[in-house]
């Protein structure tokens, strides 16, 4: 460096770094703000400004005075739309409609209040640098949930298309490994984002760091991709026989996707009971999400009544919503690998590309969810009631009965009456009802030619057909 552009703060910090065995110019903000705070008191402004002008460079950038404003309303706007998604979780759950993701989008809208509001917060005094790490993570975990939401729900619609294979355990088993290794990815990536602030790091180590944050921004980036990926793989593929032979439980109680519209008050509960009249095929029927247009047997009620619901719309929405957050997180990752000094940052760094990308994007996001009722769209019936699920009918009992006219009274034929609704061994497991033998046989006729013993043997070890007792006499 040039004698002129040697100035005493820079020879202050050349001081405590040297103090500290020499670390990275961008790590240890925390204890060397400490240790100015010993040294000087108050820490200057310019001591300020030339810390952070050497610190790594940020989407968004470090918040200043101009971010009051902006982080304050957009603070507000999320956290209406926090309270309007617990407002349809409460609606919801007062009429025995269970979504809980909605649940999951009140704590994403509660994460974004924090992250807003702490960044103006830790703008007032940027040397105060606990405020940092939690305001960073606050910004950019709730993407990540949107994420997974998403994922979600293109397994319903993955699952409403292809009941069979996306009712399988291997299906399942896959999507709850890749949620545990995206959990993984999330804790790397804030472990790797705080350290660098609390502890001074060598070279060497800093760049360690820089590298993990630059995988897992990459693997977020990929992560983000998986939803539209599960729905290409929905439709790309066409269901199979198995998956059109296969009973399906939809909630045929819904009726309207409308923004205004709430199913009726005990209407999921009233289903699950009508299960207890039912076939047991029509227990065993994979749960999905409703649809108006179907390739499959459906399990329904007696009332067919319903609007035109559709899936066009939960694909547009589920594609346009993983497009805006795929451009955040392609966003974060370029400013992530261009990894220079904050004084260096190019223009994807400034305030206002994380405002429109992490603000009105997702303000955009949320509005799709709230106005096209995810929570109706997705919506899969919850599981049977034990008491219903533990019923024995004349296909699962130990004691032969005959199934009554009664227990198909819902409209539905038994696999008796209509052959075509069962199953063989070529095509899928075998769901249908065999008679139960002491009511189609009679009691068992030992064939009319004996049996021959191919060699001599004594006549106490053969069972005599007159003998009184059941068993066997030796």
């Amino acid at each position: 460096m040039s004698a002129t552009n040697y100035t005493a703060v820079y020879g202050l910090m050349q001081l405590l770094r040297y103090q500290n065995n020499y670390p990275d110019l961008s790590s240890g903000s925390w204890p060397q703000a400490q240790q100015g705070r010993n040294l000087l008191g108050s820490i200057p402004p310019v001591m300020q400004q030339f810390t952070t002008d050497y610190q790594i460079n940020l989407f968004g950038d470090y918040p200043g005075p101009s971010d009051l404003v902006p982080s304050v309303i957009f603070a507000v706007i999320f956290g209406i739309i926090a309270l309007a998604h617990l407002f349809i979780f409460i609606m919801n759950y007062s009429r025995g409609h269970y979504f809980w993701l909605s649940l999951g989008w009140f704590i994403y809208g509660v994460m974004r209040v924090i992250g807003f509001s702490l960044r103006p917060v830790w703008g007032r005094d940027l040397s105060y640098v606990l405020y940092g790490p939690p305001c960073e993570v606050f910004l950019i975990l709730p993407s990540i949930l949107i994420v997974s939401f998403n994922l979600i729900l293109a397994q319903r619609i993955f699952t409403w298309r292809h009941p069979v294979g996306g009712s399988r355990k291997l299906f399942w088993g896959v999507m709850i490994t890749l949620y545990v290794v995206v959990a993984g990815v999330v804790a790397m990536t804030i472990v790797a984002s705080i350290v660098p602030y609390l502890y001074f790091l060598s070279e060497r180590v800093y760049t360690r760091y820089k590298k993990v944050v630059q995988v897992t921004s990459v693997l977020v980036s990929l992560y983000s991709l998986t939803s539209i990926s599960l729905l290409g793989l929905a439709y790309f593929f066409k269901p199979t026989k198995k998956d059109e032979d296969l009973y399906t439980f939809q909630p045929w109680w819904i009726e309207s996707f409308s923004p205004l519209y709430y199913v009726k008050k005990g209407a999921a509960q009233e289903a699950a009971q009508s299960f207890a009249r039912r076939h047991s095929i029509h227990r065993r029927a994979i749960r999905v999400i409703p649809a108006s247009h179907h390739h499959y047997r459906i399990v329904e009620g007696l009332s067919k009544e319903r609007g035109n619901i559709n899936h066009n719309a939960s694909l547009l929405l589920i594609t346009v919503t993983t497009v805006l957050i795929f451009v955040g997180c392609i966003l974060r990752a370029i400013v992530v690998f261009q990894g220079r000094y904050r004084k260096d940052s190019s223009i994807l760094c400034r305030p206002v590309a994380m405002y429109i990308v992490w603000g009105v994007f997702e303000l955009f996001i949320n509005l799709c969810y709230l106005i096209g009722r995810v929570d109706l769209r997705f919506y899969r019936p919850d599981r049977l009631p034990k008491d219903i699920r533990d019923i024995m009918t004349a296909n699962v009992s130990q004691e032969p009965s005959l199934i009554s006219r009664e227990s198909e009274s819902d409209g539905f034929e038994s696999p008796e009456e209509n052959d075509k609704e069962t199953y063989d061994d070529s095509e899928g497991f075998d769901f249908s009802d065999p008679e139960p033998a002491s009511s189609v046989r009679g009691p068992y006729e030992p064939p009319k030619r004996p049996f021959q013993i191919p060699y001599p043997v004594d006549e106490k070890y053969i069972h005599k057909e007159d003998d009184e007792d059941e068993e066997f006499h030796f």
